[in-house]
């Protein structure tokens, strides 16, 4: 039983110690639940005012409580006001500065933000009084009893710092700035200064004062840009009105921020410029400066030459407008169209505003106006107009990015000119044709002497067979000279094996042509096709019972002498060292020019004996059957055509080549299975004969 109530003591007293964890817990932490950004706000400003003074202060006694403006808050006393935020803390104003500070609307509607040192006394006397914001320009409110409060920022401030401030030689502010275009300029009781914000240079009155500001620089900032541009538009007042959200990117660099009744966009290159009404709805319909070709606007709307009319440039490559009429709406005018409506006087000149946008017809590019029609052909560089006395002004008017006009403008409804016109792309194809013409000459030259040399091999080695058949070898070692159809095969005929040639004037193009070497068939007596019994159009060929090919026993009427060529081949054979000399003779200067002597008929055939017919080698036995040396009595072509499946090696044709690269593939090549055959060859020795060369 003791035990029992010992553990329901214990239980009791943990409930209770944990009532009291709770209870202490709850007030520790109740002070800091209570706690508000308005709450913080008045503990800050009831602190300001008591270190002050409190009631004594030059603020005096409290006039209700702290209450929220903009992104801070205010408390108001009855000398002044206190403003604050986390940022800038508790900060007082008084009299004419604060009155100042409403005016341009305060820290709600003013784009100097909010106050972030206390008011005090200006350099320039007791009786000045000066107050900074945290604005991103660092404006400053100046106060004199002479001259009044007006702000100080910006450009302007800073030159005036510079400059020594209210103590120095620009004495202390007697107006706002004003800005006209793109130069914003404020007057001081010393003076006055100027800056640029497209140039960025400084000017002065007195103007010796703008070489102690020639290095100075002043920070871009999107921000300040743009409250600049506000304000030069008429704040809150004009046509922007109230900002409206926060400040936002626009493409990579860029930046906007909204109004009730426009927009401001800025970017590096362009500064800040505002657009309203019709022209920001055409500029926004197109696009506006992220989507559309026209860029940032380089100049914050304006004032047309037409009553209500507004006008808008942008930074496009052509320089293009927007331009608004109240009879008409806004249409963009660029390039050509904005160069010759320009010339012609803009929406004040004949033409007047523009009532649609420009169109292109083919090369034409055209545009109405209210007071007639301007076309463009960007082939020609050439302008008309409508009415057609508008024309003449146009002559020889420069487009950007364009040649100058070939010749004078036309009219509307004049006809083209017919004289000549330089355009320059001739002098583009000039220059090609001077890079060209020797590189093809070169290879041209090169082409022909590796022709040469292939067929001084060639024939070479065919008179050296056919000399091989007039001393007894078989015939069929010999070469096709039946017909000279090399690519196509006979109809029903597949897979016809032809001879191949890959340079014009070798064998084969016509009958008994075969090169142009001196000695070569063809040309010396005795060739084929010039005496009677020669190969070609004369009558006398090679008996018909005969077979190059080993079928038929050649008919000794027409085999050679002993020890002489064929017949008439017309010189002695060439051999293959020879050959290999005249590939090794690439300077065209080395070569021997001095005639070469043609040998004589006895010379080439030996001592003249008698013979049974032309080509009859004398005693030899007319009844012997030569054997072909080297041969199994049968030859096969060594080049055959592609079949059906080009992929496909012919059987005995395992080389395939490329009629246009001159590149033969064998199976151990990469590349060999993917290219498709224009030719097959029995071995790379055939191939490399015909001219072709091997892919790596």
């Amino acid at each position: 039983m003791t035990g029992q109530r010992g553990r329901l003591g214990r239980a009791a007293v943990r409930a209770a110690l944990g009532l009291l964890t709770t209870a202490a817990t709850v007030l520790l932490w109740a002070p800091t639940a209570a706690a508000t950004p308005e709450s913080d706000a008045a503990d800050a400003i009831s602190a300001a005012w008591d270190a002050a003074g409190g009631d004594n202060s030059e603020l005096g006694a409290r006039q209700g409580d702290v209450y929220p403006i903009g992104d801070g808050f205010a408390e108001d006393f009855a000398g002044g006001k206190m403003f604050y935020t986390p940022a800038t803390g508790a900060r007082a104003m008084y009299g004419a500065v604060l009155q100042k500070y409403e005016s341009l609307g305060g820290p709600a509607d003013s784009d100097l933000g909010f106050p972030n040192v206390d008011e005090a006394p200006g350099l320039a006397s007791p009786d000045s009084r000066s107050i900074t914001f945290d604005a991103a320009d660092h404006p400053v409110i100046f106060y004199t009893p002479e001259h009044g409060a007006f702000v100080v920022r910006g450009a302007i401030n800073a030159a005036w710092d510079k400059l020594g401030s209210s103590s120095g030689t620009l004495g202390v502010p007697v107006a706002d700035e004003t800005t006209d275009g793109d130069v914003i300029t404020q007057k001081f009781s010393g003076g006055q200064v100027s800056w640029n914000r497209v140039t960025k240079a400084f000017s002065t009155d007195p103007p010796e004062l703008a070489g102690d500001l020639k290095d100075l620089q002043v920070p871009v900032d999107a921000t300040a840009a743009i409250n600049r541009a506000w304000r030069a538009a008429g704040g809150a007042s004009g046509p922007l009105g109230a900002k409206q959200g926060d400040q936002y990117t626009v493409g990579t660099d860029g930046a906007g921020q909204d109004f009730a009744g426009g927009k401001v966009f800025f970017s590096p290159d362009t500064g800040a410029n505002a657009v309203s009404g019709e022209v920001l709805a055409k500029y926004e319909s197109l696009g506006g400066p992220a989507g559309s070709d026209l860029g940032f606007p380089v100049s914050s709307e304006a004032d047309g030459p037409i009553p209500g009319s507004r006008v808008s440039t942008f930074s496009g490559e052509d320089k293009p407008v927007i331009f608004f009429s109240p009879d008409h709406g806004a249409f963009v005018v660029r390039g050509a169209m904005k160069v010759a409506w320009d010339k012609l006087g803009g929406a004040a000149g004949k033409l007047g505003a523009p009532v649609g946008d420009q169109s292109v017809d083919g090369n034409v590019v055209s545009q109405k106006f209210t007071g007639g029609t301007i076309s463009w052909d960007r082939v020609a560089n050439r302008f008309s107009t409508d009415p057609e006395n508008l024309a003449g002004q146009l002559a020889g008017l420069q487009v950007p990015g364009q040649n100058a006009p070939s010749g004078p403008a036309l009219s509307h409804h004049g006809g083209g000119g017919t004289g000549f016109s330089w355009h320059w792309w001739w002098l583009a194809a000039a220059l090609a044709a001077l890079v060209l013409l020797p590189l093809l000459a070169g290879l041209w030259w090169q082409r022909r002497r590796k022709a040469e040399r292939f067929l001084l091999r060639r024939n070479g080695r065919r008179r050296a067979t056919a000399g091989a058949v007039a001393n007894g070898a078989a015939p069929g070692t010999g070469y096709d000279t039946e017909d000279d159809e090399r690519w196509s095969a006979e109809p029903g005929e597949p897979g016809t094996t032809v001879r191949l040639s890959r340079f014009p004037g070798s064998y084969g193009e016509e009958p008994g042509d075969y090169g142009e070497e001196p000695g070569s068939y063809g040309e010396e007596p005795g060739g084929y096709g010039e005496e009677p019994g020669g190969y070609g159009e004369q009558p006398g060929g090679p008996p018909s019972g005969v077979d190059l090919f080993g079928g038929t026993e050649p008919d000794d009427s027409w085999m050679p002498a002993p020890g002489g060529s064929a017949g008439g081949f017309g010189e002695a054979p060439v051999d293959d060292a020879r050959a290999d000399e005249l590939e090794e003779a690439e300077d065209p200067d080395a070569v021997d020019t001095a005639p070469t002597r043609i040998p004589t008929a006895s010379e080439v055939q030996g001592p003249s004996e008698p013979q049974t017919g032309r080509h009859a080698a004398l005693g030899a036995d007319d009844d012997a059957v030569p054997e072909s040396p080297g041969y199994d009595g049968e030859v096969y072509p060594a080049v055959h055509l592609p079949l059906d499946d080009p992929y496909q090696a012919p059987e005995g044709y395992p080389v395939k080549a490329n009629t246009v690269s001159g590149l033969y593939y064998t199976p151990d090549s990469p590349a060999y299975y993917e290219k498709a055959a224009e030719i097959w060859f029995a071995s790379e020795e055939v191939a490399q004969f015909n001219g072709f060369v091997r892919a790596d």
